[in-house]
């Protein structure tokens, strides 16, 4: 087995895990949100920006082709970023069960038309069809915002731990655990060089490893700052609420039958 067999193989396997945590990631914040009936301080528009980002994301790799994990993976993200986003609608602004319904089928078509509508011109597009290995400059653009989205999605939760003096509150921790898990997963199988099925070298995907190092910085962050607040606040928080409970246990004993 040459070295290239070998990161092939080793670069498909930590990109496909990664593929599938990925597609997973929002699962535990949407069990959250419905256990809770509540998104409170998830921010709304983190969601929807992300959604967007699937879109943009589909159409990138939908057109590149890379291989089946990674044209599925920016759909399943997309559709589970809506369902998070429409939770946000229906617990957090209230809107009725209905309106949510309308509100986000009406969003989901318009998106699904507009990768449609860029999808197919992008594949016929001569810049796109050239022999040359280089991506062509609409899909890098495609890519480079739909990476910029996915990092201003992480900014409004950071307004949410200004506002509560950092703590975090209705974000998942398993959540942020499977995006970063991806993202450094992902970020590792670039490490290793590829070749093409015609045995020639790859172009470093340097968007990808920009994205894949920004996700997790920021994401860090967000545990970070919770674990300084209960430093700071909660953890004396606890032992006030463990002193009150014993005292009204020492003062009001329970009866015994």
């Amino acid at each position: 087995m040459t070295d290239y067999n070998y990161n092939n193989k080793v670069a498909t396997a930590l990109g496909t895990i990664g593929t599938v945590l990925w597609c997973v990631q929002l699962i535990p914040q949407i069990y959250t949100n419905f256990r809770r009936k509540s998104t409170e301080g998830l921010p709304h528009l983190m969601l929807l920006l992300w959604a967007y980002a699937g879109i943009l994301f589909g159409m990138y790799f939908l057109v590149q082709r890379p291989n089946i994990p990674l044209m599925i993976q920016p759909e399943i993200f997309t559709f589970l970023s809506f369902v998070t986003w429409a939770q946000c609608l229906y617990y957090g602004s209230k809107f009725s069960f209905i309106k949510t319904i309308v509100v986000v089928s009406l969003v989901v078509a318009f998106s699904a038309g507009l990768q449609v509508a860029a999808i197919i011109p992008l594949q016929n597009s001569a810049l796109c069809n050239s022999s040359s290995n280089s991506t062509c400059w609409p899909l890098l653009l495609i890519g480079i915002m739909a990476a910029v989205l996915i990092v201003i999605g992480l900014v409004p939760p950071y307004f949410e731990l200004w506002r509560r003096q950092g703590q975090v509150i209705g974000i998942n921790f398993w959540f942020l655990f499977l995006d970063c898990s991806g993202a450094i997963l992902s970020f590792a199988s670039l490490l290793f060089p590829q070749t093409d099925k015609d045995g020639n070298s790859k172009e470093e995907d340097y968007l990808g490893m920009v994205l894949y190092l920004l996700v997790p910085l920021m994401e860090s962050g967000i545990v970070v700052s919770h674990f300084v607040w209960w430093l700071r606040i909660g953890r004396s928080l606890n032992k006030s609420h463990t002193d009150v409970e014993k005292d009204l246990e020492k003062h009001d004993p329970p009866m015994s039958i």
